[in-house]
């Protein structure tokens, strides 16, 4: 089931992502401050990126559940996802090992999607946001632990390990479920119409934003390489002058 106010929230997500990762590329190449970046109102506006991109996917997450293929498409969409969670690791390792990506946004997500699957076949929305309570609950408690790195992806571990995208399980999967149990509200709303799929007038610009997001993940991987590389060919031209 495909919603056309989601792909365009989401598309609006994607477009404000590739925005912040050029302006921390010019930060990584030396032409800004990278602190301006990573740091302050800089990195607010990377937090409620993310928070916009884990809610959406907790949103669809809910509604691929109700779909009637749900299993092969869960299937398709995991086996995807773990796919590119490895390839990410090993490419970002093979540029830095201090800093590689072992568990960013994308690799959060495949565990989330995993997760909900003992919660699929709850459809009472009071217990839904009783849950997703108890997790916010777990998130605001700030504990803390020693664990090893290898743990470190859940949240409570006492050293922030470096890496260039990091986005533990806690307090991430708050906001995650927060999603899923809006899509559960979205459902129920879209099966109480009578006419779920209402012609809509669009422009061109609303469209542009609709066919991104339907294409965010294919854009996700491919922008920081497309932009790396012309940064580099950038530096390269600059240099010989």
């Amino acid at each position: 089931m495909r919603i056309f106010h989601l792909d365009v929230s989401r598309g609006i997500c994607v477009l404000a992502m590739i925005a912040y990762h050029f302006s921390w590329d010019l930060g990584y190449f030396g032409f800004i401050d990278l602190r301006v970046i990573t740091q302050g109102l800089g990195l607010v506006i990377a937090q409620l990126i993310g928070v916009s991109f884990i809610i959406i996917a907790g949103i669809s997450s809910r509604l691929l559940s109700l779909s009637h293929d749900f299993k092969v498409k869960f299937l398709k969409r995991s086996f995807k996802l773990i796919s590119i969670c490895i390839i990410i690791s090993f490419a970002t390792f093979m540029l830095d090992k201090n800093s590689f990506i072992f568990f960013g946004i994308l690799h959060f997500l495949l565990v989330c999607s995993l997760l909900s699957l003992i919660m699929y076949k709850i459809r009472d929305t009071f217990k839904l946001l009783f849950i997703v309570f108890i997790l916010g609950l777990v998130s605001a408690s700030e504990i803390t632990l020693n664990l090893p790195f290898m743990l470190s992806w859940l949240g409570f571990s006492k050293e922030v390990p470096i890496a260039n995208d990091f986005y533990p399980l806690f307090p991430w999967i708050t906001f995650y479920f927060f999603g899923f149990w809006l899509g559960e509200v979205i459902y129920i709303r879209l099966s109480k119409k009578s006419e779920k799929n209402s012609t809509v007038s669009l422009n061109r610009f609303l469209k542009f934003l609709d066919y991104v997001g339907q294409k965010s993940l294919v854009i996700y991987i491919l922008h920081q390489p497309i932009l790396f590389s012309l940064f580099f060919l950038f530096i390269k031209l600059i240099s010989r002058n």
